[in-house]
């Protein structure tokens, strides 16, 4: 099972939601989803196009807009404060995307639990802190990631 860096980070893991690399349509409205939510922090962290292809497109971000970029929609979702992660938040957003199957949350509450003391007073370098963290732990409970 497949899924990207930038929709785990926003949600709990698309793969776990059910859309795997196969589904091309749902990859693709997801995405294009991501990029109409990504338009408010475009504007407000300094992002290029490019920069919010990168977060869409699965890229680990390396500039500090990219990485600016991605707190800022993590803080959107409420899974940042911008000082740590926002366990509570992820299961939230984990809930709406796994639409009541239990084994889903129960599997988003573990990879939420496993993040949950993840903490950088770097509101951008906590972005990456959380992606990192939730990319090994979603892998470590067997959810393949590219990136």
């Amino acid at each position: 099972m497949k899924s990207s860096i930038a929709l785990v980070t926003l949600c709990v893991v698309l793969a776990a939601a059910g859309v795997k690399a196969g589904h091309a349509e749902d990859v693709e409205a997801a995405k294009e989803m991501l990029r109409g939510l990504a338009a408010e922090c475009k504007n407000k962290e300094g992002a290029s196009d490019d920069d919010v292809e990168g977060f869409v497109d699965d890229k680990m971000p390396e500039t500090r807009t990219q990485k600016c970029l991605a707190a800022c929609m993590q803080e959107q979702f409420a899974i940042s404060n911008g000082k740590e992660f926002q366990q509570d938040g992820f299961v939230e957003v984990a809930k709406v995307l796994v639409k009541g199957d239990e084994k889903k949350m129960e599997l988003a509450k573990e990879i939420g639990n496993d993040c949950k003391d993840v903490k950088n007073d770097d509101r951008c370098e906590l972005a990456v802190d959380i992606m990192n963290c939730l990319k090994e732990s979603a892998e470590k409970h067997g959810i393949e990631l590219k990136h």
